[in-house]
């Protein structure tokens, strides 16, 4: 008896202590992420529409396949070198930045990418149009990747 008043005390008081609040924000942190092993430097390489994106992110994309298998990203007026990490893991040393490319279907036609630190993701797309079931498959990736899918919005061109 005494065993179970002093455990019922105890819930008593964990009750009372008042949990921290935990701000996800775009991606939650504790999710996994990874890059696809289908990915493959100069397949990925071109131009990309951006269909959909959580955060900032540029309405078109250019990868260029440098000599040495890295890839220069053109996103606007910026321009960063990639080197292929991992399969699906980019990395630059200025500014120090990690995309992954979680997903890419079979054709090199439709992507979901985001950055490893959460600040944005995004699929991308070949043309400026891209079919429902791809569309569908990139957001489903990003959602098991542990982006907030209910922020994600279309891009205006």
């Amino acid at each position: 008896m005494k065993r179970a008043l002093a455990f019922v005390l105890m819930l008593a008081g964990c009750a009372a202590v008042p949990l921290p609040e935990i701000s996800i924000g775009l991606r939650n942190p504790a999710a996994p992420i990874g890059g696809t092993s289908r990915f493959d430097a100069a397949r990925f390489a071109g131009d990309w529409h951006v269909l959909r994106c959580l955060g900032a992110c540029a309405a078109q994309v250019r990868y260029d396949l440098g000599t040495n298998g890295q890839l220069q990203q053109q996103a606007g007026a910026e321009q960063t070198l990639f080197t292929v990490a991992a399969p699906g893991v980019l990395r630059s040393a200025a500014p120090e930045q990690t995309l992954v490319v979680m997903w890419i279907d079979e054709g090199f036609r439709t992507a979901a990418i985001g950055d490893a630190n959460g600040r944005w993701a995004a699929i991308f797309d070949r043309s400026a149009k891209s079919s429902s079931d791809r569309i569908k498959a990139a957001t489903e990736i990003l959602d098991f990747n542990g982006w907030d899918i209910s922020q994600l919005r279309k891009v205006n061109k």
